[in-house]
């Protein structure tokens, strides 16, 4: 009976399908995992004949040596059994596959010579090769084949603690499904030669202990194209139902063999990896009819939450009742399963992501509330800054690898985005617009906004970095620094050679000292300080720092002017104004050490010890002023010198250390950076 794809189906047509098929007589011996075989043919008289033109294996009639030495038994089936055996020609192992003693039906022949015929002919791997084809003493066909040790899949399946997967370092999901990509390999080559296996399920599979994958039983298969041989029964000739109830294709159950193509074979795949999934057959029932209607009515599968959707997605696909809707071929299966172990192995860094963030996030928090406190505590600061950074690299590292090992993995996508934009705002907040540029440029996807405020923050920036650019050209002591060592030299001639020409007139020649000429020297001192502001004025006016050198000088000059008009106004002695010059400029000198040069505070005591001399001494007064003069303005000159400044050479404030000052400034900044 034939039932159309696209007919309605119900149990009416199904007991019409039972009744026609017989299969009420059929399975009455049989449960739902046992294989289903077609009834005894016509051609089973053929293929009587055909075994009794094999050559013996065992005892030649014609008293030749035998092919093989039976050995002891390796394993039994319902009508079958295996042998170990030794090939004596060729001196090596072998498994001989028999029918029991007594079981040499022509439904057992056939079935025996059809896996003989279908497995010599595919050369694969996963195929247990067959060497040679015969009969026994009893006139049986026997089946000589390459000796494998291995264990039923489907009895690794039911033990969670087989050793098989027990000791190997892959999930056990994994290894199944691995082994699961070979069967698909072999069913690939397999229709690759024209041939439907129709009876795929893991009892009909072996697995070895290094791994190695045998598909079994090729008893009821059949060919798909007509070789003109007439060994091997067409699938368009196949009008019973023939299978394993618990994992039947809808067609197959049918009984219509123009339906049957290689779609399934992947239907049985499909089977298979519901089995992996859930443990259990495609199809249960209390009985064979129930196991078999629910097969011909193949109804979707509802899976558990914990079978990954992807993989419930693959199962559905395969095992669908329509074949057009199934995979084409049992190569697209495998590509499909090896895609998902590669979106598994995403999906598992995206878990590990995911921890990472939520870790970040928190370090990401408590570290905005301790920059908010601004208490000047670095040390939690700084821990909880090098926390989120740690969780944001392994967080990064996690997505970016699983985006490499999938990259349309849409939660991944979601997760690193999530990740990255607060990272960046907080970079922009804290001034790291380079760091930020290069993270906002890794965003899944663009985000107008942070770009916009990036943009901003980045004028910002560049703008601050040219004004600090500006504040180091100011406040840098190597510019103009040979310039101000020659000056303070030639101030050191000048301040010194004046007063002892004015010593030696005084007194070698007679001439009194007065405070006329005193104030008239002032004009030298300011003349020398205009000339030296016009020859070096490329130098020193470049920067701050050497016009607050030159504003400096000219305080000295005019402070030293007043003093000495006022001296002479009110009749101070000669001698004291000359005291008061020396304290004057030592106090100029001791403001620009404590503003700029921590070595010009031992000039300025050189100022300050000359003036105490020259009030204790009167009569060296002039002399004092020379020599206070020439040593002062040479260890300006050293202090000058152009030489590589150190913190320890410069003082930005006279309250703070440097390192304090720059703490200080990075956490203003933090807060300001943002701000327009």
């Amino acid at each position: 009976m034939r039932q159309a794809a696209n007919q309605p189906r119900d149990r009416r047509t199904f007991e019409a399908l039972w009744s026609v098929q017989n299969l009420a007589q059929r399975t009455a011996q049989l449960d739902a995992h046992t294989t289903l075989r077609p009834p005894a043919s016509s051609q089973d008289l053929l293929l009587a004949l055909r075994v009794a033109s094999l050559p013996k294996l065992t005892r030649p009639a014609n008293d030749a040596p035998p092919e093989l030495a039976l050995g002891a038994l390796i394993g039994e089936g319902g009508m079958g059994i295996v042998r170990a055996a030794h090939q004596l020609a060729l001196g090596r192992e072998v498994a001989v596959k028999s029918l029991r003693p007594g079981h040499a039906t022509p439904e057992a022949v056939r079935k025996l010579l059809h896996e003989a015929l279908i497995t010599g002919s595919l050369e694969h791997p996963d195929i247990i090769p067959v060497y040679a084809l015969g009969q026994g003493e009893d006139g049986a066909p026997m089946m000589v084949m390459k000796r494998v040790e291995g264990t039923a899949w489907s009895a690794v399946l039911a033990d969670p603690t087989h050793a098989l997967t027990q000791n190997d370092p892959r999930e056990r999901l994994v290894w199944h499904l691995e082994v699961l990509m070979r069967v698909c390999h072999a069913m690939a080559y397999a229709h690759g030669k024209g041939i439907l296996h129709r009876d795929l399920k893991p009892e009909n599979v072996m697995v070895g202990r290094f791994g190695e994958v045998y598909v079994l039983d090729w008893g009821i298969a059949v060919a798909l194209h007509d070789d003109r041989s007439g060994a091997l029964p067409l699938a368009r000739d196949a009008k019973v139902v023939a299978g394993t109830p618990s994992c039947m294709a809808p067609e197959m159950v049918e009984g219509d063999g123009e339906r049957l193509d290689a779609r399934s074979d992947v239907f049985l795949l499909g089977a298979l990896l519901h089995q992996i999934v859930t443990g259990q057959s495609r199809f249960v029932g209390e009985s064979v009819y129930e196991v078999l209607f629910a097969a011909f009515m193949c109804e979707p599968h509802a899976y558990a939450d914990d079978v990954p959707e992807e993989l419930a997605a693959i199962c559905d696909r395969a095992m669908a009742r329509n074949p057009e809707d199934r995979f084409a071929t049992p190569t697209e299966m495998r590509l499909a399963l090896a895609t998902f172990l590669r979106h598994r192995t995403s999906l598992r860094l995206l878990a590990g992501a995911r921890e990472s963030r939520r870790e970040f996030a928190a370090a990401l928090q408590q570290v905005q509330v301790l920059q908010d406190l601004d208490n000047g505590a670095m040390d939690p600061l700084e821990e909880a800054t090098a926390a989120m950074a740690s969780a944001f690299a392994e967080a990064r590292l996690a997505l970016r690898e699983a985006l490499r090992s999938w990259p349309q993995n849409q939660q991944a996508i979601d997760e690193l985005q999530a990740l990255l934009e607060p990272y960046i705002t907080w970079q922009m907040e804290t001034g790291d617009v380079k760091g930020a540029t290069g993270h906002l440029a890794e965003l899944p996807r663009p985000n107008p906004d942070l770009q916009q405020r990036l943009d901003a923050a980045r004028a910002r920036a560049e703008g601050r970095a040219q004004q600090i650019a500006k504040w180091e050209s100011d406040f840098d002591p190597r510019i103009g620094a040979r310039t101000r060592s020659f000056l303070a030299l030639c101030l050191a001639v000048v301040w010194s050679v004046l007063p002892l020409t004015v010593a030696y007139l005084s007194k070698e020649k007679g001439m009194t000292p007065t405070h006329s000429g005193h104030v008239a020297t002032t004009g030298i001192f300011a003349a020398f300080m205009i000339f030296a502001a016009v020859w070096a004025r490329d130098s020193l006016f470049r920067s701050k720092l050497n016009r607050t050198v030159i504003a400096s000088g000219m305080v000295a000059v005019i402070g030293t002017f007043i003093s000495r008009c006022v001296a002479w106004y009110v009749g101070v002695p000669f001698v004291a104004a000359v005291a008061f010059d020396l304290v004057i400029i030592g106090v100029v000198v001791a403001m620009m050490a404590a503003n700029q040069w921590r070595r010009l505070f031992v000039p300025a005591a050189v100022y300050f010890a000359g003036a105490a001399v020259a009030t204790v001494q009167p009569s060296w007064a002039l002399e004092s002023v020379a020599v206070a003069n020439v040593i002062a303005m040479s260890l300006v000159a050293f202090a000058w010198r152009p030489a590589d400044y150190d913190a320890n050479t410069l003082v930005m404030t006279a309250a703070m250390p440097v390192p304090d000052l720059l703490a200080r400034g990075k956490r203003h900044l933090a807060r300001s950076a943002n701000r327009p």
